[in-house]
């Protein structure tokens, strides 16, 4: 008997990579923004790599690019518990959470060159000029801009699974593409923005500053370990129910 596994747009429900539809079970649930008070430090959300691969000054296919959180992401950041591989690694699939007993927790981190990374989709659904349900989307780490090339990592895409990394052969290599969030801190609306990434707060805490007054105590949303992390695609001008919601076409980014 052979085994043939079908990729499709929009990935399998509850895994890295699923595209949120008008069915899903987190349509229109709250995400919370990634915020910052007091000793607690969730913003900015950035991209960076740390090296696994055999080229220690160069960025390529082994090493694995993480979803970094609270800090922007210099050469010799660390990889902090909680930041989320985008890509295969040996301590962990794409979308796992980093604990702090793995072997990658506090490795160091690399940045990308100005312009990367990026989130950007293949313009090839149902309404052309607009992201939609049916456009592949990537996370955009090498050049050119506006092609996808070699080692750049699928998030929903028909070419291979989320978290995969284009290779010299595949069809996708060479599309052209259009940017879906133009980083390199994917927690801000920035001009040409489709969405910001976003976390359900599953267990509901909230962080206090213990050295405030209790009616100036910011509260954001505390980000940790059972938390689930979107690209939220719902617009500041939406209709005001939808901002803040989960919406068709969010992107589930952490498993």
């Amino acid at each position: 008997m052979v085994l043939i596994l079908m990729l499709c747009i929009g990935g399998v429900s509850g895994q890295f990579g699923y595209r949120v539809t008008n069915s899903s079970p987190e349509n229109g649930m709250i995400v919370e923004d990634f915020a910052s008070a007091g000793d607690l430090k969730q913003t900015p959300v950035q991209i960076g790599y740390s090296e696994g691969g055999s080229n220690a000054d160069l960025l390529d296919m082994d090493d694995v690019v993480y979803l970094h959180i609270g800090e922007v992401t210099l050469t010799g950041s660390k990889v902090k518990v909680n930041d989320i591989r985008l890509t295969d690694s040996l301590f962990g699939p794409p979308g796992s959470k980093v604990d702090g007993g793995d072997g990658d927790h506090d490795m160091d981190l690399k940045r990308f060159p100005p312009g990367l990374p990026r989130m950007v989709y293949l313009d090839s659904g149902s309404i052309m000029g607009q992201y939609d349900l049916d456009d592949p989307v990537y996370i955009k780490i090498v050049p050119p801009l506006d092609k996808i090339g070699i080692g750049d990592i699928r998030l929903d895409s028909l070419e291979g699974p989320p978290g995969s990394r284009v290779s010299n052969l595949d069809g996708d290599k060479g599309a052209t593409c259009s940017v879906l969030h133009p980083g390199p801190s994917f927690n801000l609306w920035l001009p040409g923005a489709g969405g910001v990434v976003r976390f359900i707060n599953a267990n509901g805490n909230l962080y206090t500053n213990p050295i405030g007054m209790i009616s100036s105590w910011p509260s954001p949303p505390i980000y940790d370990w059972p938390d689930v992390v979107y690209f939220d695609v719902s617009s500041p001008a939406a209709y005001p129910r939808n901002f803040g919601y989960l919406t068709p076409n969010a992107i589930r980014m952490s498993l």
